[in-house]
């Protein structure tokens, strides 16, 4: 009639162990993700008509500050705290600086790719909430200066290094 196979403790044995190393593999590798402990070039940004994807820097933002675009529109003296572009003179030179809101950040870069290094608490957050900032550059010739081919490399990053301390020192 009907034949059972008896269950060996063996077999009970060698299907937990199985599932064990399923579940261990599966979710117990965690991902890495960097931290940005002062600013990162970051490429593959917008692109622009007849560019390549921009580069960008990025650094972590300051929830407890008010938003970087009111900050920027309160220094450029614009009336327009939605404005995401700014014309600027360094050293004779005339570059665009082009914000990033918080959904373009999330397209071209993710924020699930870095990790936050400073947390702060929901009373001290002022209403930016993104956890970071990207900003890229162009020149009148509309070149990307935050590009490692750009002669204007060095002369862009230490300005925005500069604007970035300026806006946490607010």
């Amino acid at each position: 009639m009907f034949h059972v196979k008896p269950i060996v403790l063996s077999d009970v044995s060698k299907g937990f162990a199985l599932f064990l190393l399923f579940v261990f593999l599966g979710c117990g590798i965690a991902r890495v993700t960097p931290q940005i402990p002062d600013y990162l070039l970051v490429p593959n940004g917008k692109e622009l008509i007849g560019t390549q994807p921009l580069n960008a820097f990025v650094f972590e933002n300051n929830p407890t500050k008010i938003p970087i675009e009111q900050y920027l529109s309160d220094k450029f003296k614009t009336d327009n705290y939605s404005q995401k572009e700014y014309w600027v003179t360094v050293d004779k030179d005339k570059y665009k600086i082009i914000i990033y809101d918080y959904s373009e950040f999330e397209k071209y870069f993710g924020s699930a790719n870095y990790a936050v290094m400073n947390e702060y608490p929901d009373n001290a957050k002022k209403g930016d909430l993104r956890k970071f900032i990207a900003i890229s550059v162009i020149n009148s010739y509309n070149e990307d200066c935050l590009s490692d081919r750009s002669l204007f490399q060095n002369t862009t990053v230490k300005y925005l290094k500069k604007l970035k301390d300026e806006y946490y020192n607010q």
